[in-house]
């Protein structure tokens, strides 16, 4: 069975999501996890989505070393209950939630959008009109 997660954009889901967001990025930020080797360059957070019930945070992280996209996640992963605890201690929330690490895919679709901007064609079709 598939569930099909359900994230509401509530004032309150978003304040959770930005205060969640600091402190894994502040965690991110000074690469002391238990990792061997550990990340050349912090991981990015780029967002955080919570789930309805603000149980469940689904990272969204980037980063500028030259690593598979599957090995950053496992690498996160493995270090996940590490930095559950870190960023218990840094916010003040009744619980912690439930870490999900993704991809970051904008930037991909940003260079997309890009590349398609500049083909000959739509830039004739914006110097016609």
């Amino acid at each position: 069975m598939i569930l099909k997660r359900k994230t509401e954009k509530t004032s309150r889901s978003l304040k959770v999501s930005e205060i969640i967001r600091k402190a894994i990025s502040e965690v991110l930020v000074r690469n002391e996890m238990p990792l061997d080797p550990p990340f050349e360059f912090p991981v990015s957070v780029v967002k955080v989505e919570m789930n309805s019930d603000l149980k469940i945070a689904y990272i969204y992280v980037t980063t500028h070393e030259k690593i598979e996209e599957d090995e950053i996640i496992l690498r996160l992963t493995s270090c996940k209950h590490y930095l559950s605890r870190e960023i218990i201690s840094l916010i003040n929330l009744k619980f912690s939630p439930k870490l999900i690490f993704k991809i970051d895919r904008s930037i991909d679709e940003i260079s997309n959008i890009e590349k398609v901007l500049k083909k000959e064609k739509v830039l004739n079709d914006l110097i016609k009109n």
